[in-house]
């Protein structure tokens, strides 16, 4: 078994290659929740002049859409929508809607 790809250029791997690495992303694309989370946590600094930090944003933003009956989609897009603010400030919309976008339907993201 193999703990590391043979090749340096994607053309040069062979089926081992491929299989290893599929197994890994597989399993790393399994803790993509977790790793949001812990983005989402990251939001707790506050930007000076704000009454809330983004996290206590989010939260209520995900709450509000919980509240009025929104579905599952609605409610974990509304919660992440600011995630991609500590790295794309100026466009923090579209890095959030890129992350959503595999797990939420399209209106969502």
């Amino acid at each position: 078994m193999i703990n590391k790809v043979k090749f340096t250029q994607m053309k040069d791997g062979d089926k081992e290659d491929y299989d290893f690495l599929t197994e890994h992303e597989i399993a790393f694309s399994n803790g993509t929740a977790d790793r949001l989370l812990k983005a989402l946590v990251e939001l707790d600094e506050n930007l000076s002049g704000y009454q809330v930090t983004r996290l206590e944003h989010s939260l209520q933003a995900a709450t509000r859409a919980w509240k009025d009956g929104a579905d599952i989609d609605w409610i974990v897009s509304a919660l992440l929508h600011d995630i991609g603010d500590i790295y794309a400030p100026y466009n923090h919309d579209e890095y959030a809607a890129s992350i959503l976008r595999p797990f939420v339907r399209e209106q969502c993201s």
